[in-house]
């Protein structure tokens, strides 16, 4: 049997790899730091296929939202959980350039299959989903707990002995902590390892804070959006988010974030709902420049990948460049430069 594969870190990422290796039945061993809060558990677990102020599509949403659907759904079977919610998605316009934006690309199509109506005032949009990650990140570790290939441990980059003499990195035998690994895989979203691995390249760190809300009055399984976002699930809560920090790396809660978030959920709702403060979180997500993640070697270090810097839209991405790594590895060569990071320059890195 072929050396397992090592997953550093157990957010969203690392647990989607797991899922998928062990599916394809490769080998693989999981660590997660005891001290660190993944951002996917924060995260608020949205699929939105059109984003952003000029109202684009999300980045091969057409392609991956089936394999996303399909991933969750076995997943979900898998565990016997439900994680997979269908949202209907209602785009408020900010201005009347938003508003003239969407009418024009509604018009002429550009949206389809995913803008259902407009008005003066919104875009109606189908085809969204929140998806319950802390759910299905819990069901994974307690799982691989009892398979004994899951453990807690705070990783450091100098621990790591890399193998030069291979064909391909995939053939390489990295040691750390006198255990041989056919590949480290590192998925720890905004930590320090994977800035430490791949320095250089354009990563940004931001900050958001959500809150956690009993809302009543509100139709249930709804995405109301314009500039923050307000999402209600089928038991009376809502969450409502996010804040935006660039360049910090701190998760504190913070009075002004919860007062900002508070206003907009009101704002959002219309004066429809009473809302009751359950809880305010905050969370760290590593993005690169030209916001597309992570997936691929170490151009100079064998046998070191990664699979991160999912940003804000991770819960659709993950599950596809899961698949593809579990592919690498099994000999198919199936990640793409798109999100490799050759794509930079491979100088930036050491």
């Amino acid at each position: 049997m072929r050396a397992p594969v090592l997953i550093i870190g157990q957010g969203l990422a690392g647990t989607a790899l797991g899922l998928e290796l062990e599916a394809a039945r490769i080998p693989f061993e999981i660590v997660e730091a005891p001290d660190v809060t993944a951002a996917s558990r924060v995260a608020a677990g949205l699929v939105n296929p059109v984003t952003g102020q000029r109202f684009v599509k999300t980045w091969r949403v057409d392609e991956l939202l089936p394999v996303a659907r399909a991933a969750y759904a076995r997943w979900e079977k898998r565990f016997g959980l439900r994680l997979w919610r269908d949202v209907e998605v209602e785009r408020r316009f900010a201005d009347a350039t938003e508003r003239e934006r969407a009418t024009r690309k509604f018009a002429a199509g550009e949206l389809a299959p995913f803008a259902k109506r407009l008005s003066e005032h919104a875009l109606e949009l189908e085809g969204a989903a929140w998806v319950d990650l802390p759910a299905l990140l819990d069901a994974a570790a307690a799982h691989w707990r009892c398979a004994g290939v899951w453990r807690a441990a705070t990783v450091q980059a100098n621990e790591f002995e890399f193998s030069a003499a291979v064909r391909s990195p995939g053939d390489a035998i990295v040691r750390w902590r006198g255990a041989a690994f056919r590949a480290v895989i590192c998925c720890v979203g905004y930590g320090a390892l994977v800035r430490e691995w791949f320095a250089g390249l354009p990563f940004a760190l931001v900050k958001g804070q959500i809150l956690s809300l009993r809302a009543d009055g509100l139709k249930p399984e709804r995405l109301v959006h314009r500039g923050k976002w307000l999402l209600t699930d089928h038991l009376e809560r809502a969450r409502v988010g996010a804040t935006f920090e660039r360049d910090l790396a701190d998760c504190t809660c913070t009075a002004e974030a919860r007062a900002e978030l508070l206003a907009a959920a009101r704002e959002l709702a219309g004066g429809r709902a009473n809302f009751e403060v359950l809880g305010q979180a905050a969370g760290v997500r590593l993005a690169l420049l030209d916001k597309l993640p992570l997936a691929g070697w170490h151009p100079r270090r064998p046998g070191l990948g990664c699979l991160g810097a999912l940003g804000s839209k991770g819960t659709l991405w993950a599950p596809w460049l899961a698949q593809a790594w579990a592919a690498e590895l099994a000999g198919q060569n199936a990640l793409s430069r798109d999100v490799s990071a050759t794509r930079f320059m491979t100088s930036a890195t050491h």
